[in-house]
């Protein structure tokens, strides 16, 4: 399948431009407000597909009949009807999410367009209703310009967030960190990554300890990653343990302290650890987060986590998304800072530090591409 982007002062004189040179078959894509960087080649972007070129039926040309087409030929058909049937279900979803949040936001905010379009747009990136009409109600008892209604939505947005990357705190050694969290949030992949980037790349000395004594692969990985890296690593059995190892390695610069996944109905056996975490101020806790989880479902998690007493949410998994809402809606409810944000597998590049300006735009970003498809 072949993608082209055309750019006009407008979307309908994009599409007669792709179709000129494209043919009829070509089908829209997708079509948005150009990027910034992109501006001077027109104001507004479509996106088109075409299907590879299918073989001749007459024969006049030097290309096999379809009754004595390849395989390979034949795969790419299906190839791409199952690519343009993706892209039609993906479509038919986003026009049916900005249906329902524009009613819902036309119910809300009759006589004001501009807050209704902004509601719409947040409910769509997944913030809760109650902080949507939050935010939106201190929009409008701003009334700032309408040039400035975007600048002022964001900061509307970063009020509520708090962000805070600082391993340990200032000037602690050893620095301790626990992660805590879930099964399958990506708890150990992203503890090597802070080994890396915060231990190995600043020259700290540094020290791996697994607590997870149920996941015997867990703990074989971790052991690997720490013997390719040229790290300390101990595992445990028991929290008792626990507070002998970090003793004995207090001349360490940073501890990191991977511990076991648990679902809803088995955190009675995460007591004693969730005691003694909770008892250790000097020990940072960061609950782990996967941020593809439903927003219902990560507010649960998030308060049955609370035994641990996390000082952070940690959000892991962001490229299995497209709606971050959820972020903003646990920080916002429990006032803890966001620390850091991963998105993919990479060690340790798919690792950030959160910040406000990312979480914004990572939540009005689903919006935009909304809106887009809207107009298309």
């Amino acid at each position: 399948m072949r993608l082209k982007s055309y750019f006009a002062v407008n979307v309908a004189a994009a599409l007669e431009m792709a179709r000129r040179e494209l043919g009829p078959e070509a089908m829209l894509v997708h079509s948005r407000k150009a990027p910034p960087e992109a501006r001077h080649l027109g104001e507004w972007e479509v996106v088109m597909a075409l299907a590879p070129p299918q073989p001749a039926a007459d024969g006049s040309l030097p290309m096999p009949a379809p009754s004595t087409s390849t395989p390979s030929s034949q795969a790419d058909g299906a190839q791409f009807s199952s690519e343009l049937a993706a892209m039609r279900a993906q479509m038919e979803r986003m026009a049916s999410a900005v249906t329902r949040s524009n009613a819902l936001a036309a119910t809300h905010y009759p006589n004001t367009p501009e807050l209704a379009e902004i509601f719409a747009s947040l409910i769509d990136s997944g913030v809760g209703a109650e902080l949507a009409h939050d935010v939106l109600n201190h929009l409008r008892s701003a009334a700032p310009a309408a040039q400035s209604l975007s600048r002022a939505l964001s900061a509307e947005i970063a009020r509520r967030v708090a962000c805070n990357a600082q391993l340990g705190g200032l000037g602690a050694r050893p620095r301790m960190v626990a992660l805590v969290g879930p099964c399958g949030c990506g708890k150990t992949t992203t503890l090597v990554k802070l080994a890396v980037r915060y231990g190995i790349s600043a020259r700290r000395p540094t020290q791996l300890i697994s607590v997870d004594n149920y996941r015997v692969a867990s703990v074989e990985q971790l052991r690997s990653y720490a013997a390719i890296l040229g790290l300390g690593f101990q595992a445990l059995d028991t929290t008792r343990t626990l507070a002998q190892a970090l003793e004995e390695h207090s001349r360490k610069d940073l501890i990191l302290i991977d511990t076991p996944g648990h679902g809803f109905n088995d955190l009675a056996e995460a007591a004693d650890l969730a005691r003694y975490l909770a008892g250790r101020p000097d020990i940072e806790t960061h609950l782990v987060l996967s941020a593809s989880m439903k927003s219902a479902d990560l507010t649960r998690v998030v308060d049955r986590f609370e035994i641990f007493r996390p000082q952070r949410l940690l959000f892991t998994k962001l490229d299995e998304t497209e709606t971050f809402g959820p972020i903003l809606n646990e920080a916002a409810r429990t006032g803890k800072p966001v620390s850091f944000l991963t998105a993919g597998q990479r060690v340790p590049e798919d690792l950030e530090p959160a910040t406000q300006e990312r979480i914004v735009n990572l939540i009005l970003a689903r919006g935009a591409r909304l809106a887009a498809a809207a107009a298309a």
